[in-house]
């Protein structure tokens, strides 16, 4: 599945039966429009674990949606999103994150149904997000393998806990990420949305200022004031 022209790994998921299922997730990237995407099935799982490989590069602003789901986060329901998900992590769902950044291509979903006999996985390079899941088209090549062979989906889950288990390279970050995602459902002042914006639109050219360019750009201000004073 490639999320583009060979099939779609959100619509691979909802092909299976999540009633009582467990999930593991191992993601290097997560939103909340990757919860809204699934957020039906979601509800239906009896326990959920999500293992992030990025956390330590995991902003705010990259929880709430990625350049490539802008489509969906100019629809401004964030707050109602992001509260759903809060809920739905409050439930069933344990969290935690590599304590080092591994941004990956290998990642994981693994789903077992609740009879614990059918198991079904899904590896590669996508995340719990609207492109990993092919719900926005992305611009980078994917490509995931879908696999139902329970021998093999045994193995993804064995890895899988192999590094869920490992206390020195994984910790708990449940109660982080529920902050995050309250702050982000909270109401907010009008000029923390201001602040914001203004960092969206000028995120690319942060590495270019530094102190001599904001004096320089001083100096260049009043000189210009000066300017427009004489032939005023």
């Amino acid at each position: 599945m490639d999320n583009r022209n060979n099939g779609y790994v959100g619509n691979e998921l909802k092909k299976r039966s999540f009633e009582g299922s467990k999930l593991a997730v191992l993601s290097s990237l997560f939103t909340i429009y990757g919860y809204a995407t699934l957020r039906k099935e979601l509800s239906k799982l009896s326990g959920s674990r999500l293992l992030l490989t990025d956390w330590q590069n995991q902003t705010l602003q990259s929880l709430i949606g990625t350049e490539a789901e802008v489509r969906l986060t100019n629809q401004l329901n964030q707050r109602r999103i992001a509260r759903e998900c809060a809920k739905w992590i409050r439930g069933k769902v344990e969290v935690k994150a590599s304590r080092e950044s591994h941004r990956s291509s290998q990642n994981l979903i693994h789903l077992m149904a609740n009879s614990g006999d059918e198991h079904f996985a899904v590896h590669g390079s996508t995340t719990l997000t609207p492109t990993g899941l092919g719900e926005v088209r992305s611009n980078g090549l994917q490509m995931n393998t879908g696999i139902s062979d329970t021998e093999t989906t045994l193995q993804l889950l064995a890895w899988f806990d192999g590094i869920w288990s490992d206390e020195v390279g994984v910790a708990d970050v449940r109660k982080e990420l529920l902050e995050r995602l309250d702050f982000i459902a909270a109401e907010q002042p009008a000029s923390f949305i201001y602040f914001l914006t203004l960092y969206n639109i000028f995120k690319d050219f942060l590495e270019d200022i530094d102190e001599e360019n904001i004096i320089r750009s001083k100096t260049g201000f009043k000189d210009t004031l000066v300017w427009n004073k004489q032939i005023g």
